[in-house]
């Protein structure tokens, strides 16, 4: 996968993490899981974003 593609498919994933979320509210243990992955989705979309080339 290039780097557009792997943007995209993490973009993806913190959308449905962010889904999950809303599903989870009243789930105080799981909503903690959830956000520690969509902060790590957040760290992978800012390093894929600093690779992509700027014109």
């Amino acid at each position: 996968m290039n780097i557009d593609q792997q943007l995209a498919a993490a973009e993806a994933r913190l959308t449905q993490l962010q889904h999950r979320l809303v599903e989870y509210a009243s789930d105080a243990d799981e909503r903690g899981r959830i956000y520690d992955k969509i902060r790590a989705t957040r760290r992978e979309i800012d390093r894929l974003s600093n690779l992509q080339p700027t014109n």
